[in-house]
């Protein structure tokens, strides 16, 4: 994307809080809800890339109230598991046409769509972690809410980048990254090596004891199971709802890492660009992006005797 496209974007979005409630597999509800549109019984479902979902015992919980063999859809809008989270959600700006650097497929501005944590976490990390500073789980050199970006402040757990083409009716998601699962689980390593609870552990951003330490992380328990298939909900949402796109691609992590020029020790976890695309119904083919078809890719692609592979959800 380029500058003006990212602005005529942001013209669209709200400037007050958007909060997305989530609860454990509702990424499977939400896409249903999109399914059903087009695959009118259960039959055909099964037979579709979205099959799988119906495998879920929370989903077949409710095929066994389907008794027409047709999912009722108002049943998927009432869908609920307890306890859920509500996180608020933020849009931001990545990369710019000469930073090669930036880590974006081409040359080019990302959104950024951010999944902030609620206040309900932030007052319990100030009381229990006591930080020096905003995002002291998250690096300053990345795309994470900062203060005085909008006229609230939440910390940020995780976020996607998206390249949108609106010509093409396409998005492309670069990347699903958290630095605060990378940080935490550092915190969890620290943990481990206290002897007793009244142990303090002081780094500098922050100063806490291992008792308080500990109540976080079983706070924090749940989010750090489901943050991943949370951004991608949110995101695979966003597109949909917002943006009213129905073709999304996905990096696999090969193909990402080469043309984001990503290597040694930044490299992603694998399971970012196979498992979670997978379990979100995308399906892996050799064709490119429109957006990536150009004879500049396709040569980078050769150059590096790199076999194109990503993932499509069509919506």
């Amino acid at each position: 994307m380029d500058q003006n496209e990212i602005e005529e974007l942001f013209a669209y979005f709200s400037k007050e809080r958007t909060l997305y409630p989530y609860c454990r597999d509702y990424y499977a509800v939400q896409l249903l809800q999109i399914a059903v549109k087009r695959h009118a019984t259960i039959q055909t479902l099964k037979g579709s890339n979205f099959g799988r979902l119906l495998n879920k015992s929370s989903i077949a919980a409710l095929l066994s109230s389907c008794g027409n063999g047709r999912l009722n859809s108002d049943l998927l809008v009432s869908y609920w598991q307890e306890p859920g989270t509500t996180y608020l959600v933020t849009a931001g700006v990545w990369g710019s046409k000469s930073d090669r650097y930036a880590q974006t497929s081409r040359p080019g501005v990302n959104l950024v769509l951010r999944l902030n944590f609620n206040h309900q976490h932030d007052s319990l990390l100030q009381k229990l972690i006591h930080p020096t500073r905003d995002g002291v789980f998250n690096y300053w050199g990345h795309p994470v809410l900062g203060r005085g970006d909008r006229s609230y402040y939440r910390e940020t757990l995780a976020w996607s980048r998206l390249d949108i083409d609106l010509d093409r009716d396409e998005v492309l998601i670069e990347e699903v990254q958290s630095d605060w699962v990378r940080d935490t689980a550092w915190l969890h390593k620290w943990l481990d090596r206290c002897d007793r609870d009244e142990h303090v552990m002081d780094c500098g951003d922050f100063k806490t004891t291992a008792a308080s330490a500990r109540r976080y992380l079983e706070f924090v328990e749940p989010l750090l199971k489901e943050w991943s298939q949370a951004m991608l909900a949110a995101t695979v949402d966003f597109v949909n709802r917002e943006l009213g796109l129905k073709q999304i691609w996905y990096h696999s992590w090969k193909v990402g890492n080469y043309l984001k020029r990503i290597n040694g020790h930044y490299l992603p976890p694998k399971s970012l660009y196979s498992a979670l695309p997978r379990q979100f119904c995308f399906e892996q083919t050799e064709q490119l992006p429109g957006m990536l078809s150009d004879r500049r890719t396709i040569k980078r692609l050769r150059r590096g005797k790199i076999e194109p592979l990503f993932y499509k959800l069509e919506l």
